[in-house]
């Protein structure tokens, strides 16, 4: 289908209209970008001055726990009872020079 006279006359007419036209919408592409970095960069600058809480608390090197804490079974207060006593029956051996002298003339 070819295109008729009076299609080319209404078209050179609007050129300069659909020009405008493309031309704000790339500018509006722009401009939405500018805004969205300056936002992001905006976020960061307040994100780098203020200092959240924290909400997870984890237990630290500071806290003690004991070996069998966190065992099935165990609760609060039970440590001590409910541990076996070594049975002293076996005889243990120990020499009575171990330990106590001192080899300076090295």
């Amino acid at each position: 289908m070819a295109i008729q006279p009076i299609d080319l006359q209404t078209l050179f007419l609007r050129l300069n209209q659909i020009g405008q036209e493309q031309s704000a919408e790339r500018n509006a592409l722009l401009q939405g970008q500018a805004v969205a970095g300056s936002e992001i960069a905006r976020r960061s600058e307040l994100e780098k001055s203020v200092v959240r809480e924290s909400h997870d608390v984890e237990g630290g090197p500071e806290q003690l726990h004991d070996d069998d804490e966190g065992a099935p079974g165990h609760r609060q207060g039970e440590g001590k009872r409910n541990k076996p006593e070594p049975e002293h029956d076996a005889e243990v051996l120990r020499d009575p020079d171990l330990g106590r002298n001192v080899d300076v003339t090295g």
